[in-house]
C-alpha cells in the first residue's frame, strides 16, 4: 500500500481499491488547512490510531457557498494543494465529494447515507469542527452526529474552534482579510506557514526587463487573494526542488500610467538567486516572507531602478541572502 493514496477518490467505498479496509473520517471544506483544520487532523489521527483504522479526510469540490450564496469565497488553495497538505499533516486518503444543488439538498440521514456510510469500508469514527453543520437548511450539526453515533456505535469527536487572543475564530475567511488588509504576520500564524499565491507565469509588459535591467515573471494568480499593493519578500517554487528569494511587486505600475493607463493589479516577481531559462507557461507557488514598502509613483526610469536596487538590497537582508 503507497505512502498515501492519490487525491483523486470521490467516494468512501473508492478506498477498498487501495486496501482501505477500515476509517475514521473528519469531514469539512478544509480550504487552507489551517490551524483550526490541523486541530482538526490531530483529533482524526488520535482517533485512527486508538481504534487502529486508517485516517481520512472527506471534503467537497466546488466549494459549498460558490453553489448557495452569491458571494462564494475566493479559495485559498487549489484542490491538488489542499490534497498535498492534508497528507502533509497525516492523512491516509482524501475523499472529495461533488457538491451539487441536489446534494445540498439532502437531509442530514441522507447526507451520511450516500457520502459516509456507503459501500464496504466500516466507518468507525467520525471528527468535525464543533460548530459545523451540514444537510437541506444546515439541519445536521454535532447534536445530529453525537445521536447518530449513540445509534449506530462509532466514535464521534466534535472538536472546538481554535481562536485567536482577542477570540477571533481562526477560518479561511479570516486568513483571507488579514491578507487583503496586509497582515501577513496574522495570516501566518493562522496558516501555520507563510502565505502562498499560486499561479501561472505569462506574458507582461517587458518593462521590468527592458528598461529596468530587473526581469519579473508576470504571475496570474489561480488560488488565493492579494495583499495590498507594494513591494513582498518571496521566496518562489517552481518545483518541489527549484526555489529562488524574490522581489515581488504587488499593484498597478504608476509610474508607467501614461503609457499604459489603468490596468488592474498585478503580481511581478523578480528571481534573486541566478535564475536562467524560460519561465513562460509554468506553474509557480509563490510564498510572501515580507512586507517592504507601498507601490508608489516615481518622477522617471532612474528613480525607479535606484529604488528597485535599494528594495533588492532589503529583500536579501530579510531573507538572509545578502
Amino acid at each position: 500500500m503507497p505512502e498515501f493514496i492519490p487525491g483523486n477518490l470521490e467516494q468512501i467505498k473508492d478506498l477498498t481499491l487501495y486496501g482501505i479496509n477500515r476509517a475514521a473520517v473528519a469531514i469539512g471544506v478544509f480550504d487552507g488547512v489551517h490551524r483550526g483544520h490541523q486541530k482538526l487532523l490531530t483529533e482524526l489521527l488520535s482517533v485512527s490510531a486508538e481504534l487502529d483504522c486508517y485516517p481520512v479526510v472527506m471534503t467537497f469540490y466546488p466549494h459549498p457557498r460558490s453553489l448557495l450564496t452569491e458571494n462564494p469565497p475566493n479559495l485559498l488553495y487549489s484542490r491538488d494543494e489542499k490534497v498535498r497538505l492534508l497528507h502533509h499533516y497525516g492523512v491516509k486518503a482524501v475523499v472529495t465529494v461533488n457538491f451539487t444543488r441536489q446534494f445540498a439538498a439532502l437531509t442530514p440521514e441522507k447526507f451520511l447515507e450516500q457520502s459516509v456510510f456507503t459501500g464496504d469500508v466500516p466507518i468507525l469514527g467520525i471528527c468535525v469542527g464543533k460548530k459545523w453543520r451540514f444537510g437541506a437548511k444546515a439541519a445536521g450539526n454535532a447534536e445530529f452526529l453525537a445521536r447518530m453515533a449513540a445509534e449506530k456505535h462509532f466514535r464521534f469527536s466534535a472538536v472546538e474552534e481554535l481562536c485567536l487572543e482577542n477570540g477571533q475564530t481562526v477560518s479561511s475567511t479570516a486568513i483571507r482579510e488579514a491578507v487583503s488588509s496586509g497582515r501577513l504576520d496574522l495570516a501566518e500564524w493562522m496558516l501555520g506557514r507563510r502565505y502562498s499565491l499560486f499561479g501561472t507565469i505569462a506574458h507582461g509588459y517587458h518593462n521590468a526587463g527592458d528598461k529596468l535591467n530587473a526581469p519579473t515573471a508576470n504571475l496570474e494568480i489561480e488560488q488565493g487573494v492579494l495583499p495590498p499593493c507594494g513591494v513582498y519578500a518571496g521566496i518562489a517554487h517552481l518545483s518541489d526542488h527549484e526555489q529562488f528569494a524574490a522581489a515581488v511587486n504587488v499593484g498597478v505600475a504608476p509610474t508607467f500610467r501614461e503609457q499604459y493607463g489603468e490596468i488592474e493589479p498585478r503580481i511581478e516577481v523578480h528571481l534573486l538567486d541566478g535564475f536562467t531559462g524560460d519561465l513562460y507557461g509554468r506553474k509557480m507557488q509563490l510564498e510572501l516572507a515580507g512586507f517592504v514598502r507601498p507601490e508608489r509613483q516615481f518622477p522617471d526610469i532612474d528613480s525607479l531602478k535606484r529604488q528597485i536596487t535599494e528594495d533588492i538590497k532589503q529583500i536579501k537582508q530579510q531573507l538572509g541572502r545578502s
